[in-house]
């Protein structure tokens, strides 16, 4: 294309005012303003091509990126088993990807909808499933769950969803979207590793409870053997201990109580009451098995077997501390003496003020004493200890547990005799 000469063209110009013709100054004018007027022209068009050539080429590189990086979204969808939906309301158009239908099974050919792909999903998730799918339309929260699919093959697998909803200014739902991944794989190793949890937790309490049993046949053997100086058969804690379970489950059923007394409340009174007398190992024989009355000096005497057993025990909750077993041990080992009116030893506490363990202790302590022959009096038939616990109501004892007592005393006699 020819460049303008603006040195040359301007001489021109000059020249042709010297002419003596008028018009020509004009004519030349106006053909100079073309000439130049072409030349910006066709310079203008010619950045105009080759903007346009670098936008093309630049918008081509582009397009070939994106189409490279939805490959590569697309190959790493189906390495990560993850397909992508879309759901317009307005127009009831589903869009599935091809690892979507990868997933699920569905060949290309068929028209995404939702009852194909309800199809897919096991009968008994397919009712949570649409619950959700209601709860999101109108709470506008995003959606993530777990749910099996089944296959056509007759395969189950496990599959991960996220759903979220776009809404109009209204809050009307126009359009969904989400994913839908295979999880099955990772199912699978969630599962086995609850299982070998479990397993664990069966080992560990198995070999707790081999240990708490272990301990609780030495304790029963010591206290057994502290017993055995006033009892003669021995079995006193033995039956001492299921009254107080006994008592304790009657107790649980009143209102005021079941928050109070749980099934580990009444694994603990019958593994704890055996505790009460061990103090006894204390008191000296000419005391413990005299066959007459008690002086009040002996009787002073006897009373401290309560606190000889409280510290004994005080000394083992120093190494276990809130051990539940140790700490219902030394409520009953201290206060099982204790009584309702407040005349009870040692510390002369009144009414619920005595911890509640305690005072199923005295109550099965004292009809278990009254059942049992001693060097000091002869066994009692079941009617004449019932009589005597009837008069100790609030008295010596709680006048709860002497009604549920009452109520159900037959079963402490069978359970007597039984383990007599």
């Amino acid at each position: 294309m020819k460049r303008w000469d603006a040195a040359k063209d301007g001489q021109i110009y000059r020249d042709i005012q010297t002419l003596d013709n008028p018009t020509l100054p004009l004519y030349a004018l106006e053909s100079y303003a073309i000439i130049v007027d072409n030349m910006i022209q066709e310079e203008l068009f010619r950045k105009l091509v080759l903007s346009h050539a670098e936008i093309a080429g630049n918008l081509e590189e582009t397009n070939q990126r994106l189409a490279e990086s939805e490959q590569r979204l697309s190959e790493a969808q189906q390495i990560a088993n993850i397909g992508r939906w879309d759901y317009d309301m307005l127009t009831n158009t589903y869009i599935w990807s091809d690892s979507f239908r990868q997933i699920l099974q569905i060949n290309p050919e068929d028209t995404p909808g939702l009852e194909l792909f309800l199809q897919r999903i096991m009968p008994e998730d397919r009712d949570h499933i649409m619950e959700n799918m209601q709860r999101l339309t109108k709470e506008q929260n995003d959606w993530t769950d777990r749910y099996r699919v089944i296959l056509p093959d007759g395969a189950i697998r496990w599959v991960h969803v996220r759903l979220h909803t776009d809404y109009d200014e209204n809050g009307n739902p126009y359009h969904s979207y989400g994913t839908l991944q295979d999880v099955t794989a990772m199912k699978e190793v969630e599962d086995e590793l609850e299982r070998y949890g479990k397993h664990l937790e069966e080992m560990v309490a198995d070999k707790v409870r081999e240990i708490s049993e272990s301990q609780m046949a030495t304790i029963f053997a010591l206290v057994k053997l502290a017993e055995s100086r006033d009892d003669e058969t021995g079995a006193h804690i033995e039956r001492t201990a299921s009254f107080c379970r006994l008592l304790a489950e009657k107790t649980r059923m009143l209102l005021q109580y079941r928050s109070v007394i749980t099934d580990e409340y009444v694994a603990t009174i019958y593994r704890a009451s055996p505790l009460h007398d061990i103090g006894k190992v204390g008191i000296s024989d000419l005391i413990l098995l005299k066959p007459g009355k008690l002086t009040p000096e002996e009787f002073t005497i006897m009373k401290t077997h309560v606190e000889i057993g409280y510290q004994t025990l005080k000394n083992i909750d120093k190494r276990y501390q809130n051990n539940a077993f140790i700490q219902m041990g030394l409520d009953i080992t201290r206060y099982h003496h204790e009584k309702w009116d407040g005349s009870g030893y040692l510390f002369g506490l009144k009414g619920e003020a005595i911890p509640l363990s305690a005072r199923i202790m005295a109550l099965a302590d004292v009809y278990d004493a009254l059942r049992s022959k001693r060097v000091y009096k002869p066994a009692f038939p079941h009617e004449k200890a019932m009589e005597i616990i009837l008069e100790g109501r609030e008295k010596h004892f709680d006048p709860v547990l002497v009604d549920l007592f009452a109520a159900s005393h037959q079963e402490f006699e069978e359970m007597f005799e039984r383990l007599n």
